[in-house]
């Protein structure tokens, strides 16, 4: 399976997003915020690698 130049960069998007997910859960102390990166990564996964 050879993997595309538009799904390397949604994975890193996805990844991206949910660092910052992280760092407002670290702010907000809300770990709901995290919850929501964690779910946003691996829609993103699968809407573009599968």
């Amino acid at each position: 399976m050879r993997i595309q130049a538009y799904q390397m960069v949604a994975v890193l998007g996805s990844l991206l997003l949910m660092v910052a997910g992280l760092l407002r859960m670290v702010r907000s102390g809300s770990p709901k915020e995290l919850v929501v990166a964690i779910l946003y990564f691996f829609a993103n996964i699968l809407i573009f690698c599968f």
